[in-house]
């Protein structure tokens, strides 16, 4: 049988919509079977993803999904095949959610500036004791009319000069990249197109983060066309960085980023499951 990878998935133990377990088996259903569960700034989750993926006899990565800063930017830095016990990651976590935990009650703050009340206490509640997230407070304006879905309640109120932006001061990328590397793991650049650089800024934060000791890229994700596949195919070529795939799942009504739905990894590049 042949290996089908999706090296980028969310529960609700962070944003994602379902528990770990129903992952798994949804994954199952969709043709996976080697899958990478990587939540926002947590582990929470590989638990009963471990004890569903025996039962579906898919192959668990443990993985993780840290946020970062490279020169000022916020990116996302995915940890594959981590110690999740490691004290590395395990403070990485606790730093990462008291920065979220503090971002969550600014964003509440400045929504209620603008006349919506209750949006921090109602996104802890959505929460349901995983990571809070601006997803959760997406979720909060949707159900209560002031926006009529994700895209526009990022648009309106939650992306960067809306009135619910909050800048957080993300640890630095060779600090993610230590954590990572400490815990055994793969260093990823998560969906590397979608941080809107320039080509000179995106060449250079790949090599900056392979100095680093990172040591991949995402060449295949939900979102990404054929041309950009070939050009990150391009820029992994170039770099001597391996290549990742993973669609960023997180529900079933987000057409882009569905399970089981990825392009091919193109020929010629080191695949990320090479590594260990």
């Amino acid at each position: 049988m042949s290996r089908v990878f999706d090296l980028h998935t969310h529960s609700n133990a962070s944003d994602g919509i379902f528990p770990p377990a129903v992952l798994i088996e949804k994954a199952s259903a969709a043709g996976i079977n080697t899958l990478a569960l990587t939540d926002h700034d947590t582990v929470a989750g590989l638990a009963a993803a471990k004890i569903a993926a025996n039962k579906y006899n898919i192959t668990l990565i443990n993985g993780i999904e840290l946020s970062a800063h490279w020169r000022n930017k916020p990116i996302h830095i995915v940890g594959l095949n981590i110690n999740p016990e490691n004290d590395a990651i395990i403070n990485a976590i606790v730093k990462l959610n008291q920065l979220r935990e503090a971002r969550a009650v600014a964003i509440g703050d400045r929504l209620k500036q603008v006349g919506i009340h209750g949006a921090y206490e109602n996104a802890k509640r959505i929460a349901a004791g995983g990571t809070v997230t601006r997803q959760h407070f997406s979720t909060f304006l949707i159900e209560n009319g002031y926006a009529k879905n994700q895209a526009d309640a990022f648009a309106q109120y939650l992306a960067n000069k809306k009135p619910g932006y909050v800048v957080v001061d993300w640890p630095g990328l060779e600090e993610t990249i230590a954590q990572i590397n400490g815990a055994c793991g793969v260093a990823v650049i998560a969906h590397p197109l979608r941080y809107k650089m320039t080509a000179t800024q995106l060449c250079t934060m790949i090599q900056d983060f392979k100095g680093l000791g990172g040591q991949a890229v995402e060449v295949v994700t939900g979102h990404t066309q054929l041309a950009e596949i070939r050009r990150m195919a391009d820029y992994a070529k170039r770099y001597d960085v391996a290549a990742s795939v993973g669609s960023d799942f997180h529900n079933e009504t987000t057409a882009w980023n569905q399970l089981g739905k990825l392009a091919t990894l193109p020929s010629g590049l080191r695949p990320v499951w090479a590594l260990w």
